[in-house]
């Protein structure tokens, strides 16, 4: 058989629901049915067993693959992103989106982290703690961004609150740059 992904038209790194979309094109075209009492129809009858064997061993690749991978997917995701690979590992994760397991979700979680995504990160982390509530290490990823969300979040500029500042030196700051830039504007009008 030639590469089942150039029969069904789509590149290897196509998702699952482009395949889908494209076997079923082909199959609305290609199908037998359409092509019956025609000169076309074992033209047909043979493209459509082509198609249909070119989805079957995409998907069984698929399958197989991820199966096979199993632990060592996860590691060597993690591997690429504590060498600060987001874009690769994030590209991963998203042709692996059917999996969402717990530790989908929470190497999700740190590459959404990574880039500064809180508020994906933080879901992510939530739904990882919800399917796996045992594990210790999406609990302390998740308990991290939960002290983090009203604004404690460590490299926050405008940080109003923790870490020894109080509210009114994080203020002043805040304001000392706003009358700094209104100062700006003001002598640029002159």
């Amino acid at each position: 058989m030639n590469d089942p992904y150039s029969i069904l038209g789509v590149s290897p790194s196509a998702t699952d629901d482009e395949i889908k979309t494209a076997y079923r094109k082909l199959s609305q075209q290609y199908h037998p049915d359409k092509h019956m009492d025609s000169v076309m129809e074992e033209i047909a009858t043979q493209k459509m067993a082509e198609i249909n064997a070119a989805y079957d061993q995409i998907m069984n690749m698929r399958r197989s693959g991820e199966a096979a991978q199993g632990e060592n997917f996860y590691i060597n995701l993690r591997t690429m992103i504590e060498k600060g690979q987001y874009t690769e590992a994030d590209n991963v994760l998203e042709r692996n989106r059917q999996e969402m397991s717990g530790e989908w979700n929470f190497l999700k979680g740190t590459v959404c982290l990574s880039r500064g995504w809180l508020n994906d990160a933080y879901s992510y982390y939530e739904k990882a703690v919800r399917l796996e509530p045992s594990n210790r290490e999406y609990q302390a990823a998740f308990a991290r961004m939960r002290s983090s969300r009203n604004g404690n979040m460590s490299g926050n500029p405008y940080n109003s609150g923790g870490s020894g500042m109080n509210m009114n030196s994080a203020n002043c700051l805040c304001n000392t740059c706003q009358l700094l830039i209104c100062a700006d504007c003001l002598c640029d009008c002159c």
